[in-house]
This record gives C-alpha cells, structure tokens and sequence, in this order.
C-alpha cells in the first residue's frame, strides 16, 4: 500500500468516526413512510381487485429498533418486515411492499392470492425491466400485470 493508499484509508477512518454510518429511519427521514404508503394503496387496488376486502395498512411496533414497516391486514400482521430504506426507491419498495402483502395476506386467510388468470396458479412479485411485476411460473415465466394494474 502507497502512502496515498494510506491516506485515504485513514481519512475513511476518520470519517467513520465522525459521521457514524446510520441507518434511515421513518422518523428521521418520513418520506419514507410517505413512499411505503403511496406504494401500499397501488398494491391495495389488486388486492381488492383479488375480491379481497377488510383494512390493510402498514404499522410499525415501538420495539422494534430497526425501524421496519409491517402490512398489517385485519389487525394482524406476518412476515419480515421492511426496511425504512427501501422506500428510498419507489419501484422497488412497490416490490417489496407487494411482497409483504402477499405475504400477510396468504398467511391470513389460508389461500394463494394473486392468481394467474390463465393458469390458476399462484403470482408472485417480481422485478421486470426496471418494474415491479407479478409473475407466473405457468408455461415457462411470463409477466400478467405490472403491480397495481392486476385484472
């Protein structure tokens, strides 16, 4: 290592100590939250489109020191959690929170929810150029709907 190698290791040391790398969180950053929410009400339209009724929001518990949403469905919950930074990017946290959706939601009411139209079998979130998307893994992988256009 050079003695400019050195430096620069030393000045990112530096740096370390004084600006602590810290995690977002929806109180210090609320756009976040705002992003996490906006993403939950274009989810919410397949949901109800999927015929399925009752509250869905998302929730956090005080506990919780990292600072994770949860889809919360008729007051209860399931899952993962996720994390405040995804909402920092709008497509992805609408895969996310789809995801999470899906997740809670299945948990719930013991069901596959979405269903491919075509095959009858259960959608799954997924990530298609740039996009959230719910895909079938009927007849190879094909795309049905990007999330929240769900028929």
């Amino acid at each position: 290592m050079d003695s400019e190698e050195r430096a620069e290791q030393a000045e990112d040391e530096l740096m370390g100590r004084i600006y602590p790398a810290v995690e977002p969180t929806f109180a210090l950053e609320p756009r976040l939250w705002t992003t996490l929410e906006r993403a939950l009400e274009v989810v919410e339209r397949d949901v109800r489109t999927g015929g399925i009724t009752g509250t869905l929001r998302l929730t956090t518990h005080e506990e919780d020191s990292r600072s994770l949403a949860w889809v919360e469905f008729q007051g209860r919950y399931h899952g993962n959690g996720i994390p405040a930074n995804a909402g920092s990017d709008p497509q992805g946290v609408l895969w996310e929170v789809a995801d999470a959706v899906q997740e809670t939601i299945m948990a719930l009411i013991w069901r596959v929810w979405p269903v491919c139209a075509t095959h009858d079998r259960g959608l799954h979130a997924g990530w298609e150029h740039g996009m959230a998307v719910w895909r079938c893994a009927g007849d190879g992988t094909h795309t049905a709907a990007p999330v929240g256009e769900l028929s």
